[in-house]
């Protein structure tokens, strides 16, 4: 897995660098906060976490199409059981104005850390779908809403935490700048 993100870093990275006059990279970092849906009913308490990360966003012409990728990280969990994740998004997108954009896609994600307890009872990885709203204030500056729903399940020994067949969700707020971005 470090192997797979180490090459993706190094993709974004080389993609930045020679087309950084067409497509934009951008930092970001807010609040998560996330839950798992179960088969038998028993939601947990949902709680807060953090989530940090890269995107480069690829024009595909003039008309506004992109497609986005990125390395996050993201605190998710539920019932206070707090679960570390690495996310590999990819998702496409069109911009309706020079000050919003909406997209939707996928995302890998690869547990790295949590509550012990947790860990050991849970899948390593997960899988989600994503609808991400951008709105960017200035040109400078992008505030994001992401829904992440889980599309697999994350518990292999559900009668230990007495939730079967569960999968993630999360809302995701987030405040970034834009590193680099394509001329107007």
């Amino acid at each position: 897995m470090y192997k797979s993100i180490t090459i993706v870093l190094a993709l974004l990275l080389l993609f930045a660098s020679k087309n950084m006059a067409q497509n934009s990279f951008s930092g970001h970092a807010g609040l998560n906060y996330s839950n798992v849906s179960s088969k038998n009913s028993i939601n947990p308490d949902a709680i807060l976490g953090l989530n940090a990360g890269f995107t480069y966003k690829l024009y595909l012409d003039d008309l506004g199409w992109a497609v986005m990728s990125g390395l996050d990280y993201s605190q998710e969990g539920f019932a206070g059981q707090r679960l570390n994740y690495i996310n590999l998004p990819i998702s496409v997108g069109f911009d309706f104005t020079s000050s919003f954009s909406l997209s939707a896609g996928f995302q890998y994600s690869q547990l790295v850390g949590g509550a012990k307890e947790v860990t050991q009872v849970t899948y390593s990885s997960n899988f989600a779908f994503l609808i991400t709203f951008e709105f960017f204030p200035t040109e400078k500056f992008v505030t994001g809403l992401r829904f992440a729903n889980g599309v697999k399940n994350i518990i292999k020994a559900p009668d230990v935490l007495v939730i079967e067949n569960a999968s993630t969700y999360s809302i995701q707020f987030y405040v970034g700048v834009i590193l680099f971005k394509r001329p107007k």
